[in-house]
């Protein structure tokens, strides 16, 4: 028996991939369409108008939407525009707030979706998962794949480093994510999918690899974006975020749910994973990933983020809550004592203070 899986039909990633779209089929699918660009707010408006500047002329019409935010209000608008007027493909055009919102809205609609992210922050890039925010909780939800995605790498490169970071904290928690879907299985709470499980770890393990060469500056940003691709089509294999999506996930959506989301949802997985990394390495010998983020200057304290200890104590006891998703965190006993030494120990005094701030969420 076979299994139908979706994923996009065009993927560019390459410098100069907007001022170069006239040579991609993409531009062809466009030729006499009625265009929605979702665009994002701030500095990612830019891109979106190049974008629109190359495409006008071509397509039928162009018409702008900005995305102020990931909320339900925003998406419920948009989709009342488009039964009023329908498009035949909508752009996303921003950070991972726009692309999520032009997800749900294309699947909701039925519209396809094309995806030029501006920077990598999550693997939101490409997924069948879209976050949004519900009564001022975030929430995630199933969405179609997108048709296309087209990343600029000159684009990418002037985004703040933060997002970049971001990005980076998403796709290395696929290490703790499969490990506990591997518990999940051997303990007959889940299928394995070898497929996804495979991509996932290629996906994380290219990325990796890149890192240990002794140059990899010029590569880095594209080997990046390929993961987190790959990563979301693991999760489309799947049918569910299981091969991303572990217990250091659950701890980050604590932290967004308990103690005010205060920081960026890669930034907080990446504190997640120092955790979950050290309860996994109690249950098996693991590869620690605490030496990649100091080659690559990740957060390693919560309290760069923003967070104390009170609030990092309360999201590791609530983690296990936040969804049905067997875990680590269902395999071992933290008791509040318990709970306080590992904090010592996973996130001790000397990990403060390594981690820049500056650099706004741009959507």
């Amino acid at each position: 028996m076979t299994k139908k899986v979706h994923i996009p039909v065009q993927l560019i990633i390459e410098h100069g991939a907007i001022p170069n779209l006239p040579q991609s089929p993409v531009f062809d699918w466009l030729k006499g369409q009625k265009v929605l660009m979702v665009s994002g707010s701030g500095k990612t408006r830019r891109v979106t108008e190049q974008v629109q500047e190359v495409i006008v002329g071509h397509a039928a019409t162009v018409q702008v939407l900005t995305c102020q935010s990931n909320s339900l209000d925003t998406i419920n608008e948009l989709e009342r525009h488009v039964l009023e007027d329908p498009p035949d493909i909508i752009i996303g055009a921003g950070g991972g707030k726009a692309l999520d919102v032009s997800k749900v809205v294309g699947t909701r609609s039925n519209v396809p979706v094309i995806l030029f992210p501006t920077a990598i922050s999550s693997d939101a890039i490409c997924s069948p998962v879209a976050v949004i925010k519900m009564l001022n909780k975030s929430t995630s939800i199933g969405v179609k794949m997108p048709q296309a995605v087209i990343i600029d790498l000159d684009v990418l490169s002037s985004c703040p480093p933060r997002l970049m970071s971001a990005g980076i904290g998403d796709l290395l928690s696929n290490k703790t994510a499969l490990f506990d879907w591997h518990l999940a299985h051997r303990a007959g709470k889940e299928e394995m999918n070898t497929f996804a499980n495979l991509m996932a770890n290629n996906a994380v393990e290219s990325f990796m690899n890149t890192l240990n060469q002794d140059e990899y500056d010029e590569s880095l940003l594209k080997v990046a974006s390929e993961a987190l691709i790959m990563s979301g089509i693991a999760m489309s294999i799947a049918g569910s975020s299981r091969p991303c999506s572990g217990s250091e996930h659950l701890i980050s959506h604590a932290l967004d749910y308990h103690c005010g989301a205060k920081a960026l949802h890669g930034e907080q997985v990446a504190i997640g994973v120092l955790f979950s990394q050290y309860l996994q390495g109690r249950v098996k010998r693991i590869e620690w990933l605490a030496p990649y983020y100091e080659k690559l200057g990740l957060p390693t304290h919560y309290e760069d983020l923003g967070y104390t200890r009170e609030e990092m104590h309360r999201a590791i006891q609530m983690a296990p809550s936040m969804r049905n998703r067997y875990t680590i965190l269902n395999e071992v006993e933290l008791t509040d004592e318990e709970i306080d030494r590992i904090l010592d120990e996973v996130y001790p005094v000397e990990a403060k203070n390594r981690y820049d701030l500056k650099g706004l969420t741009v959507g």
